[in-house]
């Protein structure tokens, strides 16, 4: 199999339309003469043994799974043309590239991936596709599997930990400001289009308690490593065959290591939440994901101000999922209240 990257296109794709009959994510047939597939197979594939037989199925608003229907094989293409217009090209090399030096650092490691990246055409960013249970289903399924989400929780705070800990170096500029500015954007948006509209005391408690973590040190006193910049319960996979796999790099950049660990705990008390619990049973999840974040890292790092600054950024990812117009406003409330909860240090 090739990995190639091609020059800019002139042309941007977008996905294939699905049938009206076909809205449940369920495998859907594809034309003979398909320039998506007939890239894929001269690229990716032996074109002796292809058929010209593919299905597609919709795993994301931007991502799709491709299926030679022949020999079974699968592959993602992700159109960011969906995501950033005229930009796509730009963002789909900069995807490319994170993926691929997030793949190469985990090397021959089989426990701790990234997604393969495969290659670029006209704003089509192609990777290897992975079977599994994501995070998500995972938390899902944790009554039925006892002890299943413990292993995956573990498996994710050792991959963070390793990723987190290769490279670290001193913060030349001091940025928590640009953490502060998003969280004022949340509690702004919140407050304009959210379940804030009528709570300004709510609002303004929370700008002020967002003004406290600005003021103080050891929010602005940390090491900058490769975060993966987008830690969500849906961009960990664990395939049948143990490990687990790490998707979506667009985000990854070299910032707060704690900003990972907050976000992924704001996310696994949410997703607790919604599948069967509450916060409280989310919070024990969330806080075990931190031990053993915790016990992985060397020595040297400094735990407690890590765990502390976390505690900003799951306050944060917090107000992020209370936009979300999907939630009940009850939901979205409690999730609010729990996010000033957290930052009431």
């Amino acid at each position: 199999m090739n990995t190639i990257s091609l020059d800019s296109p002139t042309t941007l794709f977008s996905p294939p339309a699905i049938p009206e009959d076909n809205q449940a994510g369920s495998w859907f047939s594809l034309p003979a003469s398909d320039p998506i597939t007939d890239y894929i197979t001269a690229s990716f594939l032996d074109e002796e043994l292809a058929s010209d037989s593919w299905q597609a199925a919709r795993l994301s608003r931007s991502a799709y799974v491709y299926r030679e229907r022949a020999t079974g094989w699968k592959v993602v293409a992700k159109f960011h043309a969906l995501k950033t217009g005229k930009d796509a090209t730009h963002h789909a090399e900069r995807e490319y590239r994170l993926t691929q030096q997030a793949w190469k650092y985990s090397g021959s490691d089989q426990e701790l991936k990234a997604a393969q990246p495969l290659g670029l055409w006209n704003g089509i960013l192609f990777l290897g596709f992975i079977e599994g249970l994501t995070l998500e289903d995972k938390i899902a399924i944790r009554r039925s599997q006892p002890g299943e989400l413990r292993g995956a929780l573990e498996a994710s705070a050792v991959f963070l930990a390793k990723l987190h800990g290769n490279g670290s170096k001193p913060k030349s500029t001091l940025d928590f400001s640009q953490a502060a500015d998003y969280a004022y954007k949340l509690v702004d948006n919140l407050a304009k289009h959210g379940v804030l509209k009528k709570h300004p005391s709510v609002q303004n408690g929370l700008g002020s308690l967002i003004e406290k973590w600005i003021g103080d040190p050891l929010m602005w006193d940390y090491k900058a490593t490769q975060i993966h910049g987008d830690a969500t319960s849906s961009n960990f996979i664990f395939p049948p065959e143990g490990g687990v796999v790490a998707i979506d790099w667009e985000r990854s950049e070299k910032a707060d290591p704690a900003s990972d660990l907050g976000r992924l705990m704001a996310e696994i008390t949410h997703s607790v939440n919604q599948h069967g619990g509450d916060f409280a049973e989310g919070n024990v999840f969330a806080n075990y994901l931190a031990t053993a974040y915790c016990n992985e890292l060397h020595s040297h790092w400094e735990k407690e101000s890590l765990l502390y600054r976390a505690r900003f950024y799951q306050a944060t990812s917090t107000l992020r999922i209370a936009r979300n117009g999907w939630l009940s406003r009850q939901d979205r409330l409690a999730l609010v209240l729990q996010a000033f909860a957290l930052l009431s240090k």
